[in-house]
């Protein structure tokens, strides 16, 4: 005999498992992440990791107690130099994201509250770098400065501080209107406080997911002038590099591209997973204060 509870509690059950297997993404993503960040720093010191020792009698060797995961053409250890990448990608990833937001977000946050001619400036600024393919501007950028990180750093956070822009200066139009701001406006409260105390704690959390995405587009994007010979120098390992490197011997030995592959998938993955725990949190907020 059935009744017109069980369809309710089948629904709350599937919730419950959708609920279960979100927590157990989340969980994974900052359990590789941390580990990657506690490895990257710790493990290469620990274990006496070295890049750059080449060997030719392990040339290609597979894994073993020496080498965890093998070593490369030149017979330098693979997971060294992962770990090293991982240090260099992310640090370049997490730096130009950083720096795009801290110079994107204000301005955004200006041109939304302010409007008038000052939004007119800084959307003029902005619509004239976004008429450039971010990637190919990225590419000249780094063509043009020369390989080093902290020249990758500056080609990945041109083209992504206008988006920071733009997406600070809706938010803050958005939320500019609401009863609190507009309290703050009427007992005189001055302009600057009003941006930084009363809207600035209200986007953060989608200008936080937008970052986390932002960062793996930059790990991506180092990756691929890695990859082309533009992005950091030969010296200094990364995932990029480690893939063009490999590129030669894949047919004969596919882990000098799965190793330094696999560690970026993971790592753009957990990010992404985890930016979208953010948003979903930010829309629920939102959906309770409305």
């Amino acid at each position: 005999m059935s009744t017109g509870l069980l369809p309710a509690v089948g629904a709350a059950g599937t919730w419950r498992r959708r609920l279960r297997a979100w927590r157990l993404t989340d969980a994974l993503s900052l359990t590789w992440l941390g580990l990657l960040a506690l490895a990257a720093l710790a493990l290469p010191l620990f274990l006496q990791l070295d890049t750059e020792t080449m060997s030719a009698t392990e040339r290609l060797s597979g894994p073993s107690a020496q080498h965890w995961l093998g070593t490369d053409n030149y017979g330098r250890d693979l997971l060294a130099r992962a770990l090293s990448g991982a240090q260099i990608s992310l640090g370049i990833g997490f730096g130009s994201v950083a720096a795009a937001a801290v110079i994107g977000v204000p301005l955004g946050m200006l041109a939304g509250y302010l409007k008038g001619r000052v939004d007119a400036a800084i959307s003029f600024v902005v619509d004239v770098i976004l008429a450039f393919p971010g990637l190919v501007l990225a590419l000249a950028l780094a063509s043009f400065l020369g390989a080093s990180v902290s020249n990758v750093m500056i080609a990945i956070l041109v083209p992504m501080t206008p988006v920071f822009v733009r997406l600070a200066k809706a938010q803050t139009m958005s939320v500019a209107g609401r009863e609190y701001v507009e309290a703050s406006q009427v007992i005189g409260t001055r302009t600057w406080s009003i941006v930084v105390r009363d809207v600035l704690p209200n986007i953060l959390q989608p200008v936080l997911a937008y970052a986390l995405v932002s960062v793996g587009s930059a790990i991506l994007i180092e990756g691929g002038l890695s990859f082309l010979g533009m992005g950091v120098p030969p010296e200094q390992p990364s995932w990029g590099s480690m893939i063009n490197n490999g590129r030669i011997f894949i047919s004969e030995d596919p882990r000098l591209v799965a190793v330094p592959s696999m560690f970026m998938l993971l790592t753009i993955l957990g990010l992404n997973l985890i930016a979208d725990r953010f948003l979903s949190r930010s829309d629920a907020a939102t959906a309770g204060v409305r």
